[in-house]
């Protein structure tokens, strides 16, 4: 990835920003960029852009009317942020404001947006141009004529009483209602009570929401809960500054935790859906500095934020101005969600946050401090989402060990139901091959049934589906120096073939002929390792026993066969370490060490085994561990699909 700064950045900042050179020229030098190549693609007065029409996006419903509001509504929030930090024009937005208004009054008076009807798009795209207008109440809505104005309104008044999906969703039209109730337009107290009320079921603990019924924990909680509540909070005033007060407790508690979710270079962990909004990851940071919030020293907020655009940056995103639907500059077609279009990364406006704070917010003139990483080896359990955060300060890699994120209740999602995550790898797409994990060849895993998580490791226990048959899962997972050790007890797969794997290394670039049998960094007997720009992975089989309760297992050979599947993924490739395992015995446990590292890595010695009914006792290393199965409160059935909800 290129480091050097492009030439349409300002000169770095050595003395306030020592970590990562940017200031708030920066940040407005990023977000002109970006408005700049929507302004070149703008059409219908300014009202649509047509992020399609651009080089490098990828075509997904290209062209379309949804698609084209979207273009506007995703950077016309970016202008709104531009806007509300510099009002009067004096950092060179003057022009927004005359460019916006036109395109508001264009669309009024055109008629040319969809209706905001059941499960519709346009409400999404609505909720950003209300926060926006919020945003600009006293540039781009006061210089508006009242036609428009009622126009708008009544656009918005169209999403009352319409469906939606019941997760994040219910926001929307709540931000909608709360738009008009502020404005006067409409009573919208019922509507965004009972949202705020749906909001609150789904909160778990440290701020951490499930993204609708089940265990659905990702990066949505940047992306949404922490997001528009406040806006809501501010619109509907005084009435709910008990509400404000709560949703400022839970921010706080969750960008308390949330900060450890990045690397040294400020790489967020690779997990969950719709991360093609790349830094709209820093917006509870910033979200935390606008609500008054000193959980975060200003300093390491500054590093922070500034650190995750840089990286973005540095990865070549905004090359052209136009972001690719993918992680940096080439599209990642895997990593695309069926709902995204060409305009859906610009919800990486949310990133921007910043910028509505004034050039003369102290923050501005904080000298970065470092991360935790930086200074010190984090270890750091979140337990909403029972996640056990390992971050190491010698290699700067974030290591996220997942017991209670799932996703879709219906989908072995790739993106959530995997034992790791990290900063620096991404998970292997499809169903053939199944990174950092114990699976059935071709088994789909079912949602997780109980799950504990501790400061030195967890435990999750699913069911999987093995062609119709049922398998249940146990695994135990522990920290142990700089690997991990994993210890399943597998019922119900007699006769099936298993594997264990490790975390899959990215070769940018480098997509081949996928197969067990393409080129490999290294497999023999028990262990697979790839290598790829100084990074190792590595899975070695331990061992495996007869699960009956014994102090003297008696030893199962399962012929392992170590290999290192290479995966295309787009324009890059995927190398997967993996363990194969011969046809299993009806119950086994198994063990299993991984690491991820960017040193070598020895393989630990194994002894004294002894199976219970609730654990296995056994020493690794010299050290003598237990791995107990998760005994903890079953979770609620999560079986069904998609629910919706009108509000």
């Amino acid at each position: 990835m290129p480091m050097t700064a492009p030439a349409w950045m300002p000169p770095a900042d050595p003395l306030t920003a020592a970590y990562t050179g940017y200031t708030r020229a920066h940040w407005t030098a990023a977000a002109d960029r970006i408005l700049d190549a929507a302004r070149q693609r703008s059409t219908h007065g300014g009202a649509m852009v047509d992020f399609a029409a651009g080089p490098g996006a990828a075509d997904a419903g290209a062209g379309s009317a949804i698609d084209r509001l979207e273009g506007f509504a995703r950077t016309f929030l970016l202008a709104a942020l531009r806007i509300a930090g510099d009002p009067d024009g004096v950092d060179g937005t003057a022009h927004l404001v005359t460019h916006y208004a036109e395109a508001l009054r264009h669309a009024m008076a055109q008629r040319i947006w969809p209706a905001l009807t059941d499960h519709s798009q346009a409400t999404v795209e609505a909720a950003s141009i209300a926060i926006a207008l919020h945003l600009t109440r006293d540039t781009v809505w006061s210089a508006l004529d009242d036609t428009t104005r009622e126009g708008v309104h009544a656009w918005f008044a169209q999403a009352r009483g319409t469906w939606c999906a019941d997760n994040n969703h219910v926001l929307l039209g709540a931000t909608l209602a709360a738009f008009n109730h502020a404005g006067g337009f409409a009573e919208g107290r019922d509507t965004v009570e009972n949202a705020l009320d749906r909001m609150d079921d789904w909160h778990r603990a440290d701020g951490w929401y499930t993204d609708g019924d089940g265990r659905r924990f990702d990066h949505y909680n940047a992306f949404a809960f922490h997001w528009y509540p406040f806006f809501i909070d501010e619109l509907m005033g005084a009435g709910f500054d008990d509400r404000r007060a709560l949703h400022r407790e839970r921010l706080a508690a969750f960008v308390d935790g949330y900060q450890h979710l990045f690397d040294a270079h400020c790489a967020p962990v690779f997990q969950g859906r719709s991360l093609i909004y790349r830094w709209a990851t820093a917006a509870p940071f910033w979200m935390a500095r606008r609500e008054g919030l000193e959980v975060l020293h200003a300093g390491r907020t500054r590093r922070l934020t500034s650190g995750i655009l840089k990286h973005f940056v540095d990865g070549g995103s905004l090359d052209s101005g136009v972001l690719s639907l993918g992680w940096q500059r080439e599209p990642t077609p895997s990593m695309v969600q069926s709902y995204s279009g060409p305009g859906s990364p610009y919800w990486a406006a949310k990133g921007f946050l910043g910028l509505a704070l004034p050039a003369d917010d102290p923050i501005w003139a904080a000298a970065e401090t470092p991360l935790q990483i930086e200074q010190e080896d984090v270890r750091r359990v979140l337990d909403g989402p029972r996640w056990l955060i390992d971050a190491r300060r010698d290699d700067g890699i974030v290591r996220l060990h997942n017991f209670g994120s799932d996703g879709h209740p219906t989908r072995d999602d790739p993106l959530y139901r995997r034992l790791q995550f990290t900063s620096v790898t991404r998970p292997v797409p499809g169903g053939e091959v199944r990174d950092s994990d114990i699976t059935i060849e071709g088994a789909a895993h079912r949602p997780a049934l109980r799950a504990s998580v501790g400061a030195r490791g967890g435990a999750v226990t699913r069911a999987l589906d093995a062609g119709g048959r049922h398998v249940l899962s146990q695994v135990v997972t522990k920290i142990v120096g700089t690997s991990v050790v994993h210890v399943a007890r597998l019922s119900g797969c007699v006769g099936l073939p298993g594997r264990v794997s490790g975390a899959a290394l990215v070769v940018e670039g480098g997509a081949t002929e996928a197969g067990d049998d393409a080129p490999t960094a290294g497999a023999a007997g028990q262990t697979a390792l790839a290598q790829c720009e100084g990074l190792t992975s590595v899975v070695h089989m331990l061992g495996a026993w007869a699960a009956s309760p014994s102090v003297e297992p008696a030893a199962i050979p399962l012929a392992p066969e170590a290999v290192v599947v290479r995966v295309a993924d787009g324009a890059d490739a995927l190398l997967c370490p993996t363990v194969r395992l011969g046809p299993l015995p009806a119950e086994v446990v198994v063990a299993w060490q991984t690491a991820l590292s960017r040193a070598s890595l020895a393989a630990l010695e194994i002894s004294d085994v002894a199976v219970h009914d609730d654990h296995v006792a056994l020493t690794a290393g010299g050290e003598r561990l237990a791995f107990r199965w998760s005994l903890a409160e079953p979770f609620p059935a999560d079986a069904e699909a998609q629910r919706i909800r009108r509000p």
